[in-house]
This record gives structure tokens, sequence and C-alpha cells, in this order.
């Protein structure tokens, strides 16, 4: 910035380019989105003039200093009148009508909680992981057919391997203006996948089914959440990701009880993909009333595809990658409790060692729906560190105890540190990011959750032959703290 003002660490600024002419049509325009106590001030920085006396010309670039990001928002002292203009994120064309720009503010403060939009959208991503948590009894359905048992594994794990793959070359092309097509391209591939399960009768036309299938739940989920991100409102965002992380964790917890009565009135399990490729289907209508919500805001400059000098730009900021990679190690270590805790509970003695899960599962929704509006009051990394901590030590105490009571008792105390880490690493990826690369950043953390369910097994499993479930527990404690140590770092948040 010039001598005259300095941008402070966390401030950040509306960024315009000025051409010199009607400076009084400018200031009326600060004025009806920001208010009278808006401060219109003169900076010149390279390849970039900031003016009063200018008629508007729109930067389409982040701009960062070494003290904090221009990234389009307003600056922290402005007043009582927090908002964006659409404008300051468009692609570079001149604003000359003040009045019709003033019109487009995007104000995220004022977006509501729950609107039209944000519930329909929550309501399809129930029925986008209905689609996957109808799997639960998929084992037992790959016995029924001419399949060997060594094959099992690869066919269950395909879909995420798929999905792995194609969430990081799908994700750059999703965006505000193309995310609803894309949706409607995932939700049908969806749904004839479920369909096309009954023609695999064998290990390669079920490879094939599950590889579509895995891809086609990559593309549904990209598009979904893009189209969510945008509804998320400034300040809420940890509490917004808490809800929606109920609603996905609801059809795990509703769903397996309910295939039994399904598989005995539908007369069989194809029978039951059927029925929810039906199910599916009504992402569409529902994506359709979340488009005609007034509540979103103008696409700006998420309406286009990240370059590659984009993306290079957004994964070279040192806070992005501290939160993606304490991200990563979180989910290696819930993966890890995941897939080896009912085994462990069997080499203690425990009965019934699955209830460990269930206390979790319960943990992690009571948390989320009792806390919601807490994780967005309390500074977000002191609080991902700070839980991250005591998740470290649980997982000492995991390794150690023999005690059925202090075990399962563990398993609630996972429930609500996993509850309060995961919506709140969210909401830091959120407001860590500028808007244009929101969306992008909050489905690399779904790919960080992938990447753990996939490489918690891979890294636990030969360490489990070697050294016992004390050794690997005593890894994902360790993996935990480091994941405290990358957020409470002072560049990893905002």
């Amino acid at each position: 910035m010039t001598e005259h003002d300095e941008i402070e660490p966390g401030q950040s600024w509306d960024v315009f380019r000025f051409e010199p002419k009607d400076a009084n049509g400018v200031a009326r325009l600060f004025r009806a989105v920001y208010g009278d106590g808006y401060p219109v001030r003169t900076y010149v920085e390279p390849d970039l003039l900031i003016r009063e006396n200018a008629a508007m010309r729109v930067v389409s670039s982040v701009v960062r200093t070494p003290g904090g990001d221009i990234d389009g928002k307003m600056p922290a002292d402005a007043g009582n009148h927090p908002g964006r203009l659409a404008a300051v994120r468009g692609g570079g064309r001149p604003v000359t009508d003040t009045a019709a720009a003033a019109d487009k503010k995007e104000n995220f403060s004022a977006i509501p909680f729950f609107s039209r939009g944000s519930v329909s959208l929550m309501i399809a991503a129930f029925l986008a992981y209905a689609n996957i948590s109808v799997f639960f009894g998929f084992v037992d359905h790959l016995r029924t057919l001419p399949i060997a048992a060594a094959d099992y594994g690869l066919l269950v794990g395909a879909l995420a391997a798929a999905a792995l793959v194609a969430r990081p070359v799908i994700s750059p092309l999703c965006h505000a203006a193309n995310a609803r097509r894309m949706l409607l391209f995932g939700t049908l591939m969806a749904a004839a996948s479920l369909a096309a399960y009954s023609l695999a009768t064998g290990f390669w036309s079920m490879l094939v089914v599950r590889l579509f299938h895995g891809t086609a739940f990559a593309l549904l989920g990209t598009a979904l959440l893009t189209l969510i991100v945008g509804l998320i409102p400034n300040g809420k965002s940890a509490q917004f990701f808490g809800y929606l992380a109920v609603v996905t964790l609801l059809p795990y917890t509703l769903i397996p009880p309910l295939l039994p009565a399904l598989d005995a009135h539908l007369g069989g399990f194809n029978h039951i993909l059927l029925g929810f490729a039906a199910l599916t289907l009504l992402i569409l209508p529902l994506a359709a009333t979340a488009s005609g919500s007034e509540d979103s805001p103008v696409a700006g400059s998420g309406a286009s595809a990240l370059s590659g000098r984009e993306i290079v730009q957004n994964l070279t900021d040192t806070r992005i990658l501290r939160i993606l990679t304490a991200m990563l190690l979180l989910y290696c270590g819930h993966a890890m409790v995941f897939f080896f805790l009912d085994g462990y509970g069997r080499s203690l003695g425990m009965a019934y060692a699955g209830f460990f899960l269930s206390l979790s599962t319960a943990g992690e929704i009571g948390v989320r729906l009792a806390a919601g509006s807490l994780f967005d009051r309390l500074p977000k990394h002191i609080l991902a560190a700070a839980t991250l901590a005591g998740l470290g030590i649980a997982y000492g105490m995991l390794a150690q105890t023999p005690d059925p009571w202090i075990f399962f008792g563990l398993g609630l105390f996972f429930g609500l540190g996993w509850g309060v880490a995961m919506p709140v690493f969210n909401g830091l990826l959120f407001d860590a990011s500028c808007q244009r690369y929101r969306a992008f950043n909050i489905n690399l953390g779904m790919q960080m959750f992938q990447a753990g369910f996939f490489l918690g097994p891979l890294i636990g499993a030969p360490l489990l032959a070697a050294s016992g479930y004390g050794t690997l527990y005593l890894l994902c404690g360790g993996l935990s703290l480091l994941a405290a140590a990358l957020i409470v770092f002072k560049g990893a948040h905002p």
C-alpha cells in the first residue's frame, strides 16, 4: 500500500480498478451499499489503482499483500453496514450505472441461515448420501454372485477409489454457473448406476458399475457442495457445516436398520437399489427449487472454471495447505478407529464393541446440534487445536485401556471431538479462502476425508500386523497432536 495507510493483518478491502470520471457517482455507490460510514480512500499498488474520484472498473484477480488479502471484502472498520458488491468479483467489465450496481450488492451476512435454497440442498445432500448408505449390506449381496471372496475388498473400495480420482479433476471445472448442470448429470448418472447393479453378475461387470457409481457420486457431490457453499452466511460457516454434517450422517444411522425389512418387502437387494434410484431422482426438483431461491448471492467470480495458474496460486497459500494437511491427519486417525476398532474390542474381550461407534455417532450429531453457533463465536483455530489435542490424549488412553467403561466412554468422547473438529475445520477453510476459491477448497476438504479413509487403512493394516493395536492408536494420537500444531501455528488461520 502507499505510505498513507497500511492494511493490518486480517483486514481485507474492496478492490476496484477505476478510470478518472464520475467521482460523485462512485461516492454515491459506496454509500448506497455500505452506508455513510464507509471510508473512501485512495491507494496505489502495482497494476492496481483504488481511487475515489473515478468510475469503477472491476478487478477480477485477487491481490495479496504482506499484511493481508485484498479479496473483495470490505475493511474491518467500515461501520455497521457489512456487505459486498457483486461487481467486485466480476470479469473486468466497466460499471457505469451506479444505482444498478448497488442493487447487485451481495451481503453474505444477510443470507438467512435456513432459506428455501439451503433447506432444499440439505435434503438433496441427505438423498445423495442415502445413495451410498444403502450399501451397508453390499458384501452379503456379493456372496450371492459368482465372485471370489478375495475380490470383495476391491469391489467395496472401487467406489471410493473412483471418487478419490474423479473429484480433483471435477472440482476445478465446477463453478456457480455450471453447478446445476453438473448436478443434473451427476444425479442421472447416480440413478443409472444404482439401476445397473442388477445387470452386474460377475467380477468385471460389477467393477465397471462400481467405478461408474463412484465417478457419478463425485460429480453429484462436487456440484452439490459448490451450490451449498454459495448459500453459507459469513460468520456462521462452522455452524452451517455442522448441521450439514448431521444431515449427511443421518442416512448411515437411519437406513442400515431398515434394510432387512426393505429386503423382505421389495424382494432382494437389486430391487432396493431400484427404489433408491427413484429416490435419487428427487434431487432434481430440489435443485430446481433451490435455483428459484432469491437467497443465493450473485455468482460473480465463481462463475468460471479455475485456471491452472489460479489453482497453483491457491495451493501455495500456506494457510490453506496447513488446514488441508491437518484435516488429512484427522481423517487418517478417524479411519483407523472406524476400520480396526471392532477387532480391537474383541481382542480386549469387549462384548458389542460396535456400540463404541454408535456412541461416537450420537456424540457427533449431539454436539453439532447443541453447540452449533458456538463454533463460530470462539476462535476457530484455537477451538480446532484444543479439540485435536484432546483427541490426541484420548487416542493414547484408547491404546492402553482394558476397562470397558473407559472404552465405551472414549467412544462418546471421540464422537464429541470429531463432531467439533470436522465442521470447525470446514469453517476455517471457508474463512481462509477468498470467494473465488471457496467451493474448490471445500471440495478439497472433502477430498482429504476420502484420502484419509484410503490412507488410514493402508498405513494401519501393516502397522497393526507388525506392532499391534496399542502402537496403532498411539500413532493416531501422534497424528492428532501434529494436526493441532499445524492449526495453532499463526499462519494456519485466517
